[in-house]
């Protein structure tokens, strides 16, 4: 009787894992350039980054969104509600990355896991580009984030193989064995490629160590200090660093509602607790329920 394919079952196992092994290795590779190029990027220029650029090298595109929301609330252009929702006041914003986190909001948004729609945009593109170009950041190639998926085609192959010998009543016990081993190398495949994103290189590891020897994580206070207001923390830590406990106390709930933000929490502006940090509150009274901060964070009627 024929064998299926053409192949014996052993020789199917051969050629299945040769083919396993070399993806695995090309991972490796593909990490090992992405790394040797991180490390190897010229200097580049020694020009001043802005809050943005900051952003970009310390957290990627979502801080870069996140810093441009953090300026939006601190000039006043957006209106922060308890219950996470971003609204226009009709102030307008401050450059063109917080246009376009104002025309992603709209007429009103709720934060959340997906965005404030700046992340996949040409504008956040561009400004990976010049970062890469000036020798901030590493290169990372999309397709080298990929290789991992050459997994996902053998793991097909396998399952249309097994299906193939159970019909032809073949022995299978082998292959229904590859068939785990192969998920677990997957995941493995998966994590050695996903540090081929784009990454900061020395040079850009070197200017986030200045600015953070500058304005530590518990200076947030003092972001003034760098001339950039309230950009300044949020684009090196994050939104729970946003300068101001009211702001912040929100977006800690947002981020653990819905994943928006950074896992960093500052004390939360609640129900009982008097404001603080150069915010104030309408009729006297302490934040509590259904009001909403803006503006420098203070707290609405």
């Amino acid at each position: 009787m024929d064998e299926p394919w053409g192949l014996t079952g052993q020789q199917f196992l051969t050629a299945y894992w040769t083919a396993v092994a070399a993806v695995l290795v090309l991972a490796v590779l593909v990490r090992v350039v992405a790394a040797a190029r991180a490390g190897n990027a010229a200097a580049g220029d020694t020009s001043q980054l802005d809050p943005y650029e900051l952003a970009m090298l310390a957290g990627g595109p979502a801080r870069v969104e996140q810093t441009a929301l953090a300026g939006l609330i601190g000039r006043g252009s957006v209106r922060l509600s308890r219950d996470g929702s971003v609204a226009p006041t009709g102030t307008g914003p401050a450059d063109p990355v917080q246009h376009e986190v104002l025309r992603g909001i709209g007429s009103s948004r709720k934060l959340s896991r997906s965005g404030l729609g700046l992340r996949d945009s040409d504008l956040v593109r561009r400004l990976g580009q010049g970062l890469v170009a000036r020798g901030y950041l590493s290169p990372g190639k999309r397709w080298g984030r990929r290789v991992h998926l050459l997994l996902g085609v053998l793991f097909v192959v396998a399952i249309a193989r097994l299906v193939n010998g159970i019909s032809l009543d073949r022995p299978v016990l082998y292959l229904v064995l590859s068939l785990p081993a192969t998920l677990v190398l997957w995941a493995i495949a998966r994590g050695i490629v996903g540090g081929t994103r784009q990454s900061p290189t020395r040079h850009g590891r070197a200017e986030l160590n200045r600015f953070r020897a500058r304005l530590p994580r518990s200076a947030g206070a003092t972001a003034g200090v760098l001339g950039v207001g309230v950009l300044a923390p949020v684009a090196l830590y994050g939104l729970m660093a946003y300068p101001d406990e009211d702001v912040s106390g929100i977006l800690a709930q947002q981020q653990a509602y819905t994943g928006y933000g950074s896992t960093n929490t500052s004390s939360s502006c609640s129900s009982g607790s008097s404001c603080s940090s150069g915010s104030s509150c309408s009729s006297g009274s302490s934040c509590g329920g259904g009001s909403s901060c803006g503006g420098g964070g203070g707290c609405g009627g």
